[in-house]
């Protein structure tokens, strides 16, 4: 089909809950895609973050092929060669001694939401409240946008999933006060993605930490965004020095592929029993057969240094610009915002047509999360164009 075919089918058939841009992709490689006519752009985006080794990356695509010729699915009533060696190979560098899988973010987040009030249940007098905090983002299903304490999100949702208290990102008092004997858990984002990447003041999620632990409270990691290796390190919670009881994984972890995951800390790992919770695709042995190829290269740590250099330069050349437009630089790796005050979405329609994917988050802010494999001289080409569309 042609573009002009492709744009009508999609609006005669397809739910309207996505606004398009004006291109139809027709191919991808490496940090580039292509759309119907050929013209090329460079992908600041990467999907959301999923695409953190590329586009059409070989490794990927042949894990992909050689499972698809064995088996594309299993129901998780039978073992999984390729989901457990993905399950002890996020144990072995991390925290947790558990994984369980899934399929998306919101489904992750739901997950560790459930088991953690069922935790309260057992260890804490039946306690069931979780904090969450403002302009954060954890999923599209009822509860996960209960616990996104974004008013937008709830106009057509109420009434919202009970048992969710907001809190102020980057203030301790705020978040101790909201704290009661009924207070199961703290959900939180290291780094605020969705709601236009805010980073934590330091020692905020040390402090986070303490509460928890003085009040027997379970601390969640919501790392769909942060995690592996977007940071430039194996995962967030490893930059800012704090350890989870529970951390949700997503978006880059399957290559391409839905899958995602939550780790448990030992203490938590006997709390889910047979029977309550399941998954019919969770833990798809070719998601998984992606998944090895993805941690088996973000993992590291010459490759983790390299993404906080990228990180680094995209941030120290920006700043060269010294453009009135931009209020402020936020981020940490390769999940960087650039603040401005108004205009954000027409510069990214301005650079999409310059040949530059990139994307507004939060209030008016661009939001830059290129592969992470991305070589040095496309992030030049890439800052370029958007230098010129600031400008």
């Amino acid at each position: 089909m042609d573009a002009k075919q492709v744009k009508e089918l999609d609006k005669e058939y397809i739910g309207n809950t996505y606004k398009r841009y004006d291109v139809v992709f027709d191919r991808g490689m490496g940090s580039y895609l292509y759309d119907k006519d050929g013209k090329k752009y460079l992908d600041f985006f990467s999907g959301i973050a999923v695409n953190a080794l590329g586009h059409n990356n070989k490794a990927i695509v042949e894990a992909i092929t050689k499972q698809a010729k064995k088996f594309i699915h299993l129901s998780n009533h039978f073992y999984s060669d390729a989901q457990v060696e993905l399950a002890k190979m996020i144990v072995d560098h991390s925290f947790g001694t558990k994984v369980f899988f899934v399929n998306t973010g919101s489904e992750a987040n739901e997950v560790a939401m459930k088991l953690a009030r069922k935790w309260g249940l057992l260890n804490k007098n039946g306690a069931n409240k979780i904090i969450t905090f403002y302009n954060s983002f954890h999923g599209r299903t009822l509860a996960a946008l209960s616990a996104t304490a974004q008013v937008k999100f709830h106009k057509y949702l109420n009434p919202v999933s009970p048992g969710f208290i907001y809190a102020k990102f980057n203030d301790l008092k705020d978040v101790e006060s909201k704290i009661d004997k009924n207070t199961a858990a703290m959900l939180i984002e290291p780094v605020q993605a969705e709601g236009g990447i805010f980073t934590p003041n330091p020692g905020f999620l040390k402090g986070l930490r303490e509460l928890c632990d003085k009040n027997r409270i379970l601390l969640i990691f919501d790392e769909v965004q942060s995690g592996l290796g977007r940071l430039g390190r194996k995962f967030g919670y490893e930059e800012y020095g704090v350890k989870p009881d529970m951390m949700t994984l997503a978006k880059s972890i399957g290559g391409g592929i839905p899958l995602s995951a939550v780790v448990l800390d030992k203490k938590l790992e006997e709390v889910y029993t047979y029977g309550d919770h399941g998954t019919t695709m969770g833990g798809n042995p070719v998601a998984c057969a992606a998944g090895l190829v993805v941690l088996k290269t973000v993992l590291k740590p010459k490759f983790l240094h390299e993404v906080r250099e990228k990180g680094d330069y995209i941030i120290a050349q920006v700043k060269k610009w010294k453009n009135p437009r931009i209020l402020e630089i936020r981020g940490t790796g390769l999940l960087i915002g650039l603040q401005l005050e108004k205009g954000a979405a027409e510069v990214v329609t301005a650079a999409l047509k310059a040949g530059l994917i990139i994307n507004v988050t939060g209030t008016e802010t661009i939001r830059i999360e290129p592969p992470l494999n991305i070589k040095k001289a496309d992030i030049d080409k890439g800052l370029a164009i958007l230098k010129k569309v600031l400008a």
